[in-house]
Parts: structure tokens; sequence; C-alpha cells
């Protein structure tokens, strides 16, 4: 997939600036307004007045049907693309790429699994948890917290705090988890030395290399309910200019962008499209100001089978960067 090749990042210090007002505004006015809002670019329901939305690529049907394959360990047999998949620019924001229904159902799974059974249960990937409650490996006849047994809670690091169940844990508490380059999120960057970073889990690497053509060494798993919102800010502490994939699982939310003081945009966004933010847009703006409730699929609302019926009120976001060009 082609993407645009974005210009130097804002200074580190940017990291800590208010977004401008119109982006501001453009947030507040869409974390109560309707997925079906004027305002709104729906890729599902484009209108023949869409002048912003053009294609601008394609993605080969038959390497994404190889890299789905391989994700998936050949196990499913519904991972095949009959065609190729298009790649929409918005104009207002150049270099912002979105990808409709790219991932089918049974990858979204295949996906989820790996990312909440797997690598959330791994201790080297740390949870917003971590700072407040002391979350030790997991038994060896457990697999996963979605596995853990009835009565399971996690001891609060602070004397005077609350001992934190499982299933408030699961259904309230947990939020994010880092994959590969560990984010301080308080001084906003990455450790210098990366042989201290655990290892990006090597599957997802090769999935989204094969589809986007950047080397995936951290990402950003948010879990996000209805009623959830994530504000205004730019992703400046990488020292590539690779570009940010975002992949949405769940529950349908609006995803604002913009660039330059006055440009900006709302999409829509569903369970297994993908957003690129290359070139200008990969220091653009961007928030999250609405989770729908009542948006998540149905062949995906009873998942997982370990805990029917959790992913119905959840959003699951896996956003990935390349930290350095070289290592």
């Amino acid at each position: 997939m082609k993407v645009n090749t974005a210009p130097q990042p804002p200074p580190i210090s940017h990291a800590h600036h208010a977004p401008p007002a119109h982006i501001r505004a453009l947030h507040k006015s869409h974390q109560k307004s309707a997925l079906t809002a004027p305002t709104v670019l729906d890729f599902e329901n484009l209108t023949p007045n869409s002048s912003s939305v053009t294609i601008t690529s394609r993605i080969n049907a038959s390497i994404a049907s190889t890299a789905f394959s391989a994700f998936s360990d050949g196990s499913e047999d519904t991972t095949s693309v009959e065609s190729d998949v298009p790649v929409y620019k918005v104009a207002p924001v150049p270099g912002l790429l979105v990808i409709p229904n790219l991932i089918p159902p049974s990858i979204q799974k295949a996906l989820l699994r790996k990312l909440l059974f797997r690598d959330l249960s791994d201790p080297r990937h740390k949870t917003n948890l971590h700072a407040h409650y002391h979350l030790p490996p997991l038994p060896l006849d457990i697999g996963s917290y979605f596995e853990s047994p009835p009565g399971t809670a996690f001891r609060a690091l602070n004397t005077n705090g609350h001992d934190l169940s499982v299933d408030r844990m699961l259904d309230k508490k947990l939020r994010w988890v880092t994959l590969g380059g560990q984010y301080d999120w308080s001084l906003k960057k990455y450790p210098v030395d990366s042989s201290s970073l655990p290892e990006f889990p090597p599957d997802i690497r090769e999935l989204v290399s094969s589809l986007f053509g950047i080397t995936a060494q951290a990402a950003i798993v948010n879990i996000y309910s209805p009623g959830d919102t994530l504000a205004p800010h730019r992703d400046i502490s990488e020292s590539s200019s690779a570009p940010l994939v975002s992949v949405s699982l769940g529950c349908e939310a609006l995803f604002v962008a913009g660039v330059g003081d006055e440009e900006g945009v709302v999409v829509r966004v569903r369970s297994g499209d993908a957003i690129v933010m290359s070139g200008e847009a990969r220091w653009a703006w961007h928030s999250v100001p609405t989770i729908a409730g009542g948006t998540c699929p149905e062949w995906l609302q009873e998942w997982p089978e370990e805990r029917r019926g959790w992913m119905k009120g959840k959003r699951v976001n896996l956003n990935v960067r390349q930290m350095w060009d070289e290592l």
C-alpha cells in the first residue's frame, strides 16, 4: 500500500501542547451527536457529492488473503479476499487514509483473542492498572484473565486502596495495554534502549507489515465502553515518520482528525475498519468523541465464549506505530 512521506515531527516538547480551538470544537460538538449526523463521513453511505473522498489505491486481494491466512495459521476457511480492497484518501486531511471493512470477521476474532488472551496476560506488556495494583503472572493452568475463577482479586499497591476484582477489572477498569515499546505516559516518550523492550508479537507484526508496509515496534490497545472518549492529542513521541495504523474492533465510534488551523473531519468507524495516518496526517490532531453502544456486530456480541457478551459493550482499538527508522 502506497503512503505519503511524512514531514519531520514536531519537537517532543510539543507533546504537551493544547489542541487548536477548531479541533476542540469539533470534538466537543460530536460527543453527543448521532453517527448519522450530516457532518460525519460514513464510508458505507457515501453520497455522489462526497467530493472530499476518493480512492487513492487498493490493497491487492492476494496479498490480503495470504496475510490473513498466515495470521490464522491456516485454521480459518473464511480468510479469502475476493477483490482488491479500496483505500480512500480524505482531502481535508492530507495523508489520512480510510480502509473500510478491511479485516474479515474470523480475523477480527483471532486478533482479539491474541490481544486480550495472550498479550494482555503477558506481564511484560504493561496496562493502566500496573501502577495501582499488583498483577502477578497468571497460574499455569489459567490461560487468561477472562478464564480467572470467580472471586479472583488483585491487591492494591496503595495501602489505603481497595483490591480489584477480576470482574471489575475487565468490565470497568481496564483501559489500555502496551505492546512492544512500553510508552511512558507521564514523560510522553519511549525507552531509548530497544534491547530492554519486550518483543512485539511476531504474528501481529507480520500482519501489519503485510497490509500496511510498516515495521510494528509498539502498539497501544485501547479498550473503550460506551460513553468513553479519547481527548484530542497528537502522537509525536516516535522518531520514525512511518504511518500510524489504527484497527477498530467491536462497537462503532466517531474519529476526529485535523491538521492546520481550520480543516478537520469526523469519520464513522466500524468493526474491521482501518485508518492510516500518513504524510502530513501522521502528526495530525485526533480524538474519539463518541463510542456508540448497541453497535457491536451481531456475530461479535457474544465473544468470548469464556465471558459471553463482554464484547457487546466494548470497542477495542489496536493502534500500531514504528518507533525508529533504524534499529
